[in-house]
């Protein structure tokens, strides 16, 4: 559980850096509490594949979170049928030793799943998700953008493959 509620913290956090990906400026407009001269087109470009890989990885971080989430759930089934079972099941049952065993290396083989696989390759993902938003952030969100330079940036935008 302690280990669930850090994911739900680590969530949290990302959720407070995703705060300030907003759209960019409509037509006319420039971005509030910026400062500096305004971006160029290739700036504005650059920041719009920022954000399509941000999203990407986003969605990715999600997707591992879900299967994070299911892994767990089912662990927390084996346990409880584990218990179950184990409550009820007579000493001179063979069978019922043996179907309790194979319960007991499924539980093994899961909970191995989930903190060798699983929770490593998810936390990696969510620290790869922020420094892209920390490196968005720092590049995109600092300096005004006009509309007619954002436009231009979104005609023909090809972003290299992540």
């Amino acid at each position: 559980m302690r280990r669930l509620q850090h994911v739900l913290a680590a969530g949290c956090a990302v959720l407070t850096l995703l705060a300030p990906m907003g759209s960019f400026p409509a037509a006319g407009q420039t971005v509030g509490q910026t400062t500096g001269p305004a971006m160029t087109v290739d700036e504005i470009r650059r920041c719009l594949c920022q954000k399509q890989a941000m999203e990407q990885r986003q969605d990715a971080v999600d997707t591992q979170g879900t299967l994070l989430d299911e892994r767990q759930q089912e662990l927390a089934s084996l346990d409880a049928e584990i218990k179950r079972q184990a409550a009820a099941l007579p000493g001179e049952d063979v069978v019922g030793q043996q179907v309790l065993q194979d319960l007991i290396h499924q539980q093994m083989a899961l909970r191995n799943l989930i903190q060798l696989e699983i929770r490593p390759s998810y936390n990696r993902s969510l620290g790869e998700l922020r420094q892209i938003i920390e490196a968005y952030n720092a590049d995109c969100t600092g300096r005004p953008r006009y509309a007619f330079d954002v436009q231009q940036a979104e005609k023909d935008l090809v972003c290299p493959a992540p």
